[in-house]
This record gives C-alpha cells, structure tokens and sequence, in this order.
C-alpha cells in the first residue's frame, strides 16, 4: 500500500512538473501557457485558495461565463486577478439577489454569498452589493465579477466599473494543483 501510495505522488509530482516544463518551452508560442497561485477565497467554489491554475494568453474569444485573468493596478502596485467575465461590451447587466442578470437573463454561473442576509447591509456601505443595475457596459470594456460576491474591496466590477478589454490578459484552462485530490485537472468554467 505505501509502494501504490509513494507511486502515485511520484507520478501526480511528474505531471506537475511536465506542465511546468511545458509552460516554460511554449511561451514563445502566440498564445502560450502559464500557471497562476490563488491567494484568497474571492473566487469560490470555482478556484480555492491555495490552488495552482492554468492560464492561456492572448484570452481568445470573449464568452460571458468565462474566467479571465486581468491587470489591475493601484496605489499598491500592479496585480493579475482572477475573475468572471459577466458582461461584453453594449451588454446591459444587473445584479438580483447576487445573481447577475445580463440581457434580461438570468446567469447560472457558480457564486456564494456566505454573509447572513441580515448582516448584508451593514457590509455594503457604498450601495447594495446584492441589487443594482441596470447598466450598460462601455464600448471596448467588460465586466467582471467575483464569485464570492459578498466581500468589499475585492476587484470586480461593483467596485472598479466596467475593465479595459485591454486590461485582460489571459483565459483559464485547468486546475493544476489542489489540496483536494478530485480537484486536480479540472477544468475551470
């Protein structure tokens, strides 16, 4: 049992290790690979903390839905986040009850709101987090969203308005590494 056991994180170390490589030899490729590090829970359920995801850039083909890499950038200096693309450009975008609303349809994307819904108001200062809208989204911009929709002062689009087109750098492939074994390779959507 500790042979299988030694085996497979010799085998599941390789493959990390073989994306790595592949990353590293493609990257002069026109739309070249690279593995990104989750700091935070903004993005839950779809990325956890601490987990290792694959990136492709330039992103391609803009699809509401998708997960997108972007330059950020403040006072404290320049930041890749990790978010998802709700919103194309003319698209009209409302929040109800958290649930993004775009074009007068309702989106299925994963999200959570794990603050309880009378503490919410306090939380939202600056207006309501949770109903807003409708707005139209600028020319040559999107709008992003964290899935974990109940935190202020991470970078989406309640916060920072409609983003550059310009600012996004890459689309998200797969989960590389996870502490949860099931999670290893998933494909992020």
């Amino acid at each position: 049992m500790n042979l299988a056991r030694a085996v497979t994180r010799a085998l599941r170390a390789a493959l990390v290790l073989s994306l790595l490589l592949l990353a590293v030899w493609t990257r002069g490729c026109t739309r070249w690979p690279a593995i990104y590090y989750m700091t935070g829970s903004s993005m839950e359920p779809t990325v956890r903390a601490q987990e290792y995801f694959t990136t492709t850039s330039p992103p391609g083909t803009l699809r509401r839905g998708m997960l997108v890499l972007f330059r950020y950038e403040d006072e404290d200096g320049v930041f890749h986040v990790l978010r998802r693309l709700a919103a194309l450009p003319g698209d009209t975008i409302a929040m109800r009850d958290g649930r993004a609303v775009v074009n007068g349809r309702d989106q299925s994307w994963p999200f959570r709101i794990v603050v309880p819904a009378a503490s919410r108001s306090s939380l939202a200062r600056t207006g309501d987090l949770y109903t807003w809208g409708p707005i139209v989204v600028a020319p040559d911009s999107v709008f992003v969203l964290a899935d974990t929709r109940d935190m202020i002062g991470w970078p989406d689009s309640r916060f920072l308005g409609s983003v550059p087109a310009t600012a996004l750098l890459a689309s998200v492939g797969r989960i590389v590494w996870s502490r949860d074994r099931g999670r290893l390779l998933r494909a992020l959507r």
